[in-house]
């Protein structure tokens, strides 16, 4: 059997992420991604103690950056960065010890992969939301065969050659909410940027969604993505699920209201 040739020096990666008051999250973070060569933080002016904690990881440069959107700040921490390869992460999320040798190692191979989508293991309020596993996600990518898409909501990249997808084995672990209030807050965020969306996408607006689309969404959580098996925190992932998708088309209302379509 033919031996594949292994580059023995090390690869070059570029971290990027975006904050806002993130005190909680942001020192695990950095901390899991203290092997990197840089980390890009496009912090939009927290009034925590974020920067303050980002400053002290010498490999970490933070940008102060108005807040202009999800994909506009990625990009502009993207733009910032000096390394082809680059991983993106959000102050939430954790890379393991395993994920960071995997993707070291794939990267030293002569291979023709552009970016790797990588296994996410999802926790709510300290508890695994298993029926959401692997819930993969394309987070390393060479920055010149991908690009991020324009959506105000659940941004992703879009590769040029999908044929060169790598898929990694280790899991990226993602911390989403710690708190009921912190989970609330950020399914009333997602029904307003959702609402944004639908606008930017000129879609029209139908009364009847604004009712059953909740109700789909909850039976959808709920039974076919097996929520049912997480017990009581799966029937409240299912509700804030629903009414996250109720706050969007009440959004929706008054923005076609106002832009008259």
């Amino acid at each position: 059997m033919a031996l594949i040739a292994v580059n023995m020096i090390e690869p070059k990666v570029s971290v990027i992420l975006i904050t806002y008051n993130e005190e909680e999250n942001i020192d695990s973070c950095l901390s899991s991604v203290a092997w990197a060569n840089e980390v890009i933080m496009v912090d939009s002016h927290s009034k925590d103690e974020t920067v303050a904690i980002a400053q002290s990881y010498p490999n970490c440069t933070v940008i102060s950056s108005s807040w202009k959107g999800f994909v506009a700040a990625k990009q502009l921490a993207l733009d910032h960065t000096n390394n082809d390869w680059v991983l993106w992460i959000d102050a939430d999320e954790r890379v393991t010890p395993e994920l960071q040798y995997e993707m070291l190692y794939w990267l030293k191979l002569p291979r023709d992969f552009v970016a790797f989508d990588i296994p996410r293991k999802t926790f709510f309020m300290n508890q695994w939301i298993k029926p959401w596993y692997p819930g993969r996600v394309v987070r390393l990518f060479n920055k010149h065969y991908c690009t991020f898409n324009k959506n105000i909501l659940h941004e992703s990249l879009e590769i040029k050659d999908v044929q060169k997808l790598g898929h990694l084995k280790y899991d990226l672990l993602h911390y989403s909410y710690n708190s009921l209030n912190q989970y609330f807050s950020k399914m009333n965020m997602y029904g307003k940027y959702g609402a944004e969306e639908m606008v930017r996408k000129e879609k029209k607006f139908q009364s009847w969604k604004l009712l059953l689309n909740p109700f789909s969404t909850f039976i959808q959580f709920y039974f076919f993505k097996k929520g049912f098996l997480l017990g009581k925190s799966g029937l409240i992932l299912a509700v804030g699920s629903a009414y996250s998708n109720f706050i969007k088309y009440a959004n929706f209302y008054y923005l076609a209201k106002n832009k008259n379509f």
